[in-house]
């Protein structure tokens, strides 16, 4: 599997959502970051110039929110790929979570063929995400 650079950055509270991801991503090959919150991974990407992989975001997060981080990340011209993870299958929230710059929204519990086939994907769409700042 290999999503742009073979890494993957979780952001979610839940620990075992971490190991569940690590886990699961790991046995592909593929370097898994892990943070509890979107400030926290904006800390530590703050000093990065050009950030590569993908970001499995979960919705509801403390502080900073998932829409709120992809707005930030937008307006800051990083353009890595977005996956959304809910645990509600609420279309505005969906809809809203694209708007913002999402290319997907994956209901949880994830499936993990369907997780990874996503992954795959976004390795072809890097070049496609819009960074303007009124996407």
């Amino acid at each position: 599997m290999r999503c742009h650079e073979d890494t993957v950055y979780v952001i979610d509270p839940d620990e075992a959502v971490h190991d569940a991801l690590s886990t699961l991503l790991g046995a592909t090959g593929t370097r898994v970051v892990c943070y509890s919150s979107a400030e926290a991974f904006l800390d530590a990407s703050k000093d990065s110039c050009s950030m590569s992989g993908c970001l499995l975001v979960e919705v509801e997060l403390p502080g900073m929110g998932s829409l709120a981080l992809l707005r930030r990340l937008r307006a800051r011209g990083v353009a890595v790929p977005v996956v959304v993870l809910t645990s509600t299958s609420n279309r505005d929230i969906a809809d809203q979570a694209l708007k913002a710059g999402a290319v997907e929204v994956i209901e949880k519990p994830l499936v993990s063929a369907r997780l990874l086939e996503q992954l795959r994907d976004l390795a072809c769409h890097v070049d496609e995400i819009d960074t303007s700042p009124e996407a």
